[in-house]
């Protein structure tokens, strides 16, 4: 009995979920971005990031035609780099955590743009910290590197989330239209950019020529991305 009451609940759930899925109010994509974060200077530290790469997904719940709610979560990775007398090199997995409202100003059959904006949290996680000098004497290149530990620590920090981009469905692509729920796929190509407060990884006290990583200053982060898109 109990076994035939479960297979009547999940069926009841599926056709609820179908019946949703007709109603074409959400899509799910997942995109791969060029991370390109910015320069700034504060405390006599110049703060800055190495160019890389994200990957991240995302899920939209569409209230009505103009408006919907999108969920994201990233994973990406870079070196933040500290910038004095010396030059603190910190690699870190970075994982994005965000929210935002999507507002769909223009619609067609197999277009979409869209412009969102909205908040999240970056999770800075130190994997490993590096100095590098100048010593002509060791390197003709005039550069080394050398593994330290300065205690640098996991950090949250607030992020406040902006873009924009267009979604153009395979059904509109002669060729991929052929394909079986071509209707349903979507190519994304999108803008997003990040504003966040520097992280210092909680080290306030260094011993040398840099006393902290502590900037107090906001950073931000340039994302072109494209990705695939299902609409359901």
């Amino acid at each position: 009995m109990a076994r035939k009451v479960g297979l009547a609940l999940a069926g009841f759930v599926v056709l609820t979920l179908v019946a949703f899925a007709q109603d074409g109010r959400f899509d799910a994509s997942v995109s791969f971005a060029g991370t390109f974060p910015d320069s700034t200077t504060a405390n006599g530290i110049t703060h800055s990031g190495t160019n890389g790469a994200e990957i991240f997904g995302t899920f939209r719940f569409r209230f009505n035609r103009r408006s919907a709610f999108a969920f994201n979560y990233g994973r990406g990775k870079d070196s933040q780099i500290y910038l004095a007398s010396s030059d603190f090199h910190i690699l870190t997995n970075i994982t994005e955590y965000s929210g935002a409202y999507v507002f769909t100003p223009f619609q067609t059959k197999n277009l979409e743009t869209m412009v969102f904006g909205g908040i999240g949290g970056l999770v800075f996680d130190p994997q490993s910290e590096w100095i590098f000098y100048n010593d002509n004497t060791d390197n003709p290149f005039g550069i080394n590197q050398t593994q330290v530990t300065i205690g640098a620590s996991k950090q949250t920090e607030m992020a406040f989330l902006y873009g924009g981009g267009v979604d153009y469905r395979l059904s509109g692509i002669p060729i991929a239209s052929r394909i079986p729920l071509s209707s349903h796929f979507a190519f994304r190509l999108q803008y997003r950019g990040l504003i966040f407060k520097n992280p210092d990884f909680g080290v306030t006290s260094i011993s040398g020529s840099i006393p902290s990583l502590v900037t107090n200053k906001n950073g931000h982060m340039a994302e072109p991305a494209f990705g695939l898109v299902f609409k359901f």
